[in-house]
């Protein structure tokens, strides 16, 4: 019904860890069966599990990246189709702004390695 949309559905049980990797595979069929392009698992981190999830499903399997999981040339070995950073980008730019705001409060020394306003510009 709407040629080009790619339709990329999401199972939390790894997430929430609500489920067993048999409940994961059911979902995922599931979600194919129905007409889902992809499926995406949050959550998941153990390469074998990605792997085995990867080999499973009839769909590209699509994962979050987090900083104590496979990189991302790892999930790509594993199979992965695609990665999804979430709210990792916006984390690390509030640490980062956090860290400069304790530094102003403690008159202590600023970064300098910050882009300037043209790299900002050019992106």
């Amino acid at each position: 019904m709407a040629p080009g949309l790619f339709v990329n559905a999401r199972t939390d049980t790894y997430w929430l860890g609500q489920g067993s990797y048999d409940e994961t595979v059911r979902r995922l069929d599931g979600y194919v069966a129905a007409g889902a392009d992809g499926v995406f698992v949050p959550g998941l981190r153990a390469p074998d599990t990605i792997r085995a999830l990867v080999g499973a499903v009839d769909a590209p399997l699509n994962v979050l990246i987090a900083p104590d999981g496979p990189t991302v040339t790892e999930l790509a070995g594993l199979g992965v189709a695609r990665v999804s950073c979430g709210s990792l980008l916006y984390r690390a730019a509030l640490t980062a702004a956090v860290g400069v705001l304790g530094a102003v409060a403690a008159a202590g020394p600023l970064p300098t390695d910050l882009l300037g306003y043209a790299e900002v510009a050019g992106r």
